[in-house]
């Protein structure tokens, strides 16, 4: 995953403001070092390549790496660098808060994943714009590592209409005119439209659109409007959202729709790292 240079600078800023005053006081600074991140738990590994751009920018030598995406087990070693003393001690927590959130949300991202590739029917696990503010690059780097894909990284992706902007027609046949005009304009873009309830869906399959998300519905009412949707509309995609997570995905995933939206991922329990340092 592509990160900028000024991304990377601060990660480092926000653990390094100006200098790391205890190897500074202790007169370490250029020892020779080794550092090793490890893990305690099985899953997924993630941000590795983004520690590894860290060595790259603080003159660390990676000795041994795995790939983001790799099925891991508990012991397995993730990251092996050296350097002098200085660089490593500023790397060691930032690179293993990275490994540990990423991971996390790779981990449980791969669970939900799986859960969907065993369905009757192949279902996408797709994420939403909902990230912890601030976590965004690693969220989706996360993400991509656990097998997902992001249902809209922003407002310039997909034409997705919520409520909150048909209020602004005064009824489905304005919404409908407008979508008809600006079509066209939409010829390498889906256009996705949230709906509340089946009946909200038969409408809204009226108009010109690719896919219906629905919104909030229990598996079993999400169940039930795929049926009458695939029957009477096979044509559009269908989507589920709204409060799924590893708890509930499997029954989600049971209904028949394309794909689910999700936030859960993010909120994952991060992997538990360990940091071995060697002088």
């Amino acid at each position: 995953m592509f990160m900028t240079t000024e991304e990377m600078e601060r990660f480092i800023r926000e653990d390094v403001p100006y200098i790391d005053l205890t190897s500074t006081l202790l007169g370490i600074e250029q020892t020779p070092t080794e550092i090793q991140y490890m893990t305690r738990s099985g899953g997924v590994v993630a941000g590795t390549e983004i520690v590894a751009k860290l060595c790259e920018r603080l003159g660390i030598e990676v000795l041994s790496m795995k790939s983001s995406g790799t099925r891991i087990h508990a012991c397995d070693q993730l990251l092996t660098a050296k350097g002098r003393s200085d660089a490593i001690h500023t790397l060691w927590k930032v690179g293993q808060n990275i490994l540990d959130y990423t991971s996390g949300v790779a981990s449980t991202t791969r669970k939900m994943v799986d859960i969907c590739q065993h369905a009757p029917q192949k279902v996408a696990l797709l994420t939403t714009r909902k990230s912890i503010p601030g976590t965004k690059a690693l969220a989706i780097h996360g993400i991509v590592a656990g097998g997902a894909v992001p249902h809209r990284l922003g407002l310039s992706e997909t034409i997705l209409i919520f409520k909150q902007h048909r209020q602004f027609f005064k009824d489905d046949a304005a919404l409908s005119q407008r979508l008809s005009e600006i079509r066209h304009l939409t010829c390498e873009k889906k256009i996705v439209i949230e709906a509340d309830h089946l009946e909200e869906a038969i409408r809204f399959a009226k108009m010109p659109i690719d896919a219906i998300q629905f919104d909030k519905l229990t598996p079993e009412q999400l169940s039930a409007a795929v049926m009458h949707m695939r029957a009477h509309h096979p044509q559009l995609t269908l989507l589920g959202a709204g409060g799924i997570n590893l708890s509930n995905i499997e029954a989600y995933a049971q209904t028949g729709v394309d794909g689910l939206v999700t936030t859960a991922p993010y909120y994952a329990k991060a992997l538990d790292i360990k940091v071995n340092i060697l002088s």
